[in-house]
């Protein structure tokens, strides 16, 4: 008993040398812009910036801290039912892993049903993209083919049908399936598995009708090289939402 308890700590030893998982902490702001064009299209500009706080050496590695990714997307939404809509537009993302730096070009295409169970909203959004990563240290360009998963939640804690403001809870969870990884580099990578990446986030808000301000806490978990290396980032989200009305700003400006 003794012997194979030794052989197990011994084991356990060699694979905690081995692995280099990654647990990092970060800040990630969002920024929100929804706009009707007609009654049935509508746009959404959404800019996303993540900041690594953490630096880290494992080994002879350094892991810095840093501005990891930026990324701007604009997207056209139609309108289907009340329950339904479909959308597709380009983003682009700007990337630096730990001083590898990268930029990518995405083409989305998405659907979203949202429904109520009672005072519980429920939104899933089922996203394709197609992304086109340029490694710009050795300037090689590759593609990926990548689904992704998101079922989001929130719950007012007010009276909708009295107060137009109030605070809300909310979650989310979004899978990404790799059905093709890119080549050139860690962005956008399979790294062996066909789920390779999967974010989380539980958060309060507050709604003003037309603006929404949300504070909570997200978690990345992303396969980060071929042997299968963790990585944990742990943010604190930041979030500003607004719709415009163009006939209002139409009307002012006139």
């Amino acid at each position: 008993m003794k012997k194979l308890t030794f052989f197990a700590m011994a084991f356990l030893t060699i694979i905690q040398a081995n692995s280099q998982d990654l647990h990092l902490r970060g800040i990630a702001t969002n920024y929100s812009q929804t706009g009707r064009i007609t009654p049935k299209l509508s746009y959404n500009l959404h800019i996303l910036s993540v900041v690594n706080t953490s630096t880290l050496k494992i080994g002879e590695k350094n892991f810095p801290s840093g501005h990891t990714h930026f990324i701007p997307h604009l997207l056209l939404n139609y309108k289907l039912t009340d329950k339904w809509n479909v959308g597709g537009g380009y983003a682009f993302g700007r990337h630096d892993i730990f001083g590898l730096r990268e930029n990518e070009n995405r083409i989305v295409l998405q659907t979203a049903y949202n429904y109520k169970i009672g005072k519980l909203t429920t939104n899933n959004r089922g996203r394709f993209e197609w992304r086109s990563p340029l490694n710009l240290q050795t300037n090689v360009r590759s593609d990926a083919s990548i689904f992704r998963y998101q079922l989001g939640l929130n719950y007012p804690l007010y009276d909708t049908k009295k107060y137009k403001r109030g605070f809300y809870a909310l979650a989310s969870n979004e899978v990404f399936l790799y059905l093709k990884g890119a080549t050139n580099g860690p962005v956008s990578s399979k790294n062996g598995l066909l789920l390779s990446e999967n974010w989380s986030n539980i958060g309060l808000g507050y709604t003003t009708g037309k603006n929404r301000i949300e504070v909570g806490y997200g978690f990345q978990s992303l396969v980060r090289n071929k042997k299968q290396d963790m990585r944990f980032l742990n943010l604190l989200q930041l979030s500003f939402t607004t719709t415009i009305n163009w006939d209002d700003v139409q009307y002012w400006y006139y």
